[in-house]
């Protein structure tokens, strides 16, 4: 939001300073190759119109690709508990994957928005998957549920290294410079006239500059899937802690000896 506040301010900041300017030194409204600069102009909006409807869409993709991406990760989860939950001696490798599940909330979320993933919960798959080859089932219905929990946690890991690009996706800077360049000059071109401002023309300011700064504001909140009002939350990963427990109803946990 500090870019945003910032945007605000040098756009009113300007826009001030060329209406004091055109007020002090403009002339009366004449034509002065008027009709050319409104044709710029708005030529400049239909550009600046169309790159930001576009770069409003990848934006939404990216969201909605993230998100997908994030519920493909904990389903992979709730399927890995499934399979090793019959298996007596695999207790530790449940808390293992409620762990996982736990620090990727509290480590991986804060850092995303930064393009950033914490280190620890990898470490911790990395742990879950040498318990699992470690585990030494007594008969066929307990090796092929390992064999399943080894693919899960495979899910797991390749499910991590998705949302760890899109936690460095963004839009390019392509479209920021695009709408920023033809925003300017659908603020400026009118004016390069000269025409002293009447009320009209202020209003016409105003309403130029406010689609201009919302526009770039609206992409610069929503650039990152994991940052802004509609970014991608930790909600799957919190949800799929519950069936975990819904899970252990069914298969209660193996208590330790003694």
């Amino acid at each position: 939001m500090g870019w945003i506040s910032v945007l605000v301010v040098v756009a009113v900041a300007i826009t001030l300073i060329a209406l004091l300017v055109l007020r002090r030194r403009g002339h009366e409204g004449e034509d002065n190759g008027s009709a050319s600069i409104d044709f710029a102009a708005n030529l400049a909006l239909a550009i600046y119109l169309l790159v930001l409807a576009y770069a409003v869409v990848l934006c939404r993709d990216a969201i909605s690709t993230s998100q997908t991406d994030v519920q493909a990760e904990t389903e992979a989860l709730s399927e890995l508990y499934w399979s090793v939950a019959p298996i007596p001696e695999a207790g530790p490798i449940r808390s293992q994957i409620r762990e996982y599940s736990a620090k990727s909330v509290s480590l991986d979320w804060p850092l995303m928005s930064h393009g950033e993933m914490s280190p620890v919960p990898t470490k911790l798959l990395e742990n879950m998957r040498a318990e699992v080859l470690r585990l030494k089932p007594a008969d066929d219905a307990g090796k092929a549920l390992q064999q399943d929990a080894i693919s899960h946690i495979s899910d797991v890991f390749h499910s991590r290294a998705v949302r760890s690009d899109d936690a460095n996706t963004g839009l390019e800077s392509i479209f920021v410079i695009s709408m920023l360049v033809s925003g300017l000059l659908v603020v400026v071109l009118p004016w390069t006239v000269g025409t002293r401002p009447t009320g009209a023309s202020i209003i016409g300011d105003m309403v130029r500059v406010g689609v201009v700064v919302v526009g770039v504001g609206f992409i610069m909140v929503t650039g990152h899937p994991f940052t802004g009002p509609g970014a991608v939350g930790p909600d799957d990963f919190v949800a799929v802690q519950q069936q975990y427990d819904q899970i252990d109803a069914q298969f209660p946990p193996k208590l330790p000896a003694g």
